[in-house]
């Protein structure tokens, strides 16, 4: 599997990060969601149940964000060895 760019696509690295509050009936856990488009690509994904319970949705995007921020971490020192360069990300939260 690969990903195809044409040569007029962007490789601008941008990243959306999510939250549900107390999503899980049984212990009322939150689940953190995060994706990463290289371009107009999907090119990662994250979808956990977070550690602990979040007393408020503030704290749970909060937590989100952290996890969102690591993947884009990542993906910034992978892409590095590719050239890529990569001072700001922009990271998107809906709160």
């Amino acid at each position: 599997m690969r990903l195809w760019y044409p040569k007029d696509s962007g490789f601008e690295l941008i990243a959306f990060s999510d939250a549900d509050h107390a999503g899980c009936i049984d212990n009322r856990k939150s689940t953190s969601e995060g994706i990463q488009f290289l371009g107009d690509k999907l090119v990662s994904w994250i979808l956990k149940k977070q550690d602990y319970t979040a007393m408020s949705s503030t704290e749970a995007e909060y937590v989100a964000l952290s996890v969102s921020c690591a993947q884009v971490m990542w993906m910034r020192i992978q892409l590095k060895d590719y050239g890529f360069k990569y001072n700001k990300v922009p990271l998107y939260c809906d709160s």
